[in-house]
């Protein structure tokens, strides 16, 4: 029972480099399968753990977004005028966590959108 249970974290722990060797070898549905069983299997969750740990210690998991909203998808600007000297002055820049599912994605190179 036990070597069932942590056979993979012996497995991952081997891996010079586990995210360039298991690059693109995952799909969406793996990863949202992966992370509902960790909800319930201790096993599961401490690899989880593992390997967010892991990216946490190797890359850089923060996203930074703005806040200004970016008028240039509308198809009449009737403003162009007061908008050609408005500044840049007041845009804010939030820097936050990627979520365990994006990291996942991004660092095992899961295209989101294919099955």
């Amino acid at each position: 029972m036990i070597t069932q249970k942590y056979l993979v974290h012996h497995i991952w722990s081997s891996y010079p480099d586990p995210f360039e060797a298991l690059k693109g070898k995952f799909t969406k549905d793996n990863v949202t399968d992966f992370l509902k069983r960790a909800e319930k299997d201790d096993a599961v969750k401490q690899l989880k753990h593992t390997i967010i740990g892991d990216i946490r210690a190797k890359f850089d998991t923060t996203v930074a977004t703005s806040t200004n909203f970016d008028y240039s998808m509308e198809e009449e600007d009737i403003y162009k005028y007061y908008s050609d000297t408005e500044g840049t002055e007041d845009e804010t820049v939030v820097e936050q966590e990627m979520t365990e599912e994006e990291m996942l994605f991004k660092f095992f190179d899961i295209d989101p959108n294919k099955l």
